[in-house]
Parts: C-alpha cells; structure tokens; sequence
C-alpha cells in the first residue's frame, strides 16, 4: 500500500579496517570459542526447566530458565555471525547483542538463585520446629 510508513532505519557503519577487524576478531575469540558450552547449557537449562514444568512451584521457574536457555542459544548463534564476518558492521552488532544476551542471562540466573535462597531458608525456617520436636522423642 502506498499509505504504509517505511521503516527508516541509521546508516550502516563503514566496515572495519583489516587491523580493526584483526583487534575485533581476538576480542571476541574467547567468547566465540565458548559457543558449543553455551548451546549444551541452553539444552541443560531447557531440560531442567522441561522438569520443573511438571510441578506447580516450579511452574514460574521453569519460565525463567526456559528463557535463559533461549538467551544462551542466541548468544551462541550471535557470536558465529560475528565471527564470520568480523570486518562487516552486522558483526560488531551481532557481537554486542550477544554480549547483552550474555548479561541479560546472569541477572536472570542471578534473581533465580535469590528467590531459590529466600525459599530454601523459608521452607528451613518451616521444618526445623518439626525436627527439633523430632530429636525430642
């Protein structure tokens, strides 16, 4: 339609010098090499959260981690793009939205991990009264 509204987009960054791209490339290698650990912890996630799926309290869990494992799987496929075409601007953006990817997964992992502690000493907090009466008798 002619009334549709085209999306303006910025212009692409000019492509890295072959030095810059030299100095990206290293950069990122330590991440890049790293990519076959993140899938296998995106089907490990993915996995647990499967099980945790079946149980009710695990429900808003299993959310969580089945988004995490999303996250690593992109971040993973994000850096392979980079690393393929490092000279080219889709590479430097492909690179930092992996790297956010990345960090995006450890505040996740990071509020799991919270809400897991606070539950484990509430549920603690509930069952030791039981087992104190317990060693009584």
């Amino acid at each position: 339609m002619a009334s549709d509204i085209a999306l303006v987009s910025a212009p692409a960054p000019p492509p890295l010098s072959a030095r810059e791209a030299a100095v990206f490339a290293a950069t990122i290698a330590p991440l890049a090499r790293a990519t076959w650990w993140m899938r296998a912890c995106g089907v490990f996630n993915g996995v647990l959260a499967a099980f945790l799926a079946i149980t009710i309290i695990g429900l808003p869990f299993a959310g969580a981690l089945g988004w995490v494992a999303f996250l690593e799987f992109r971040a993973a496929s994000r850096l392979d793009a980079a690393r393929q075409h490092p000279a080219a601007p889709d590479g430097i953006t492909q690179a930092i939205a992996a790297v956010n990817d990345i960090a995006l997964h450890y505040i996740i992992q990071a509020v799991i991990t919270l809400i897991m502690v606070v539950l484990a000493l509430l549920l603690l907090s509930l069952f030791a009264p039981l087992l104190g009466n317990a060693l009584k008798l």
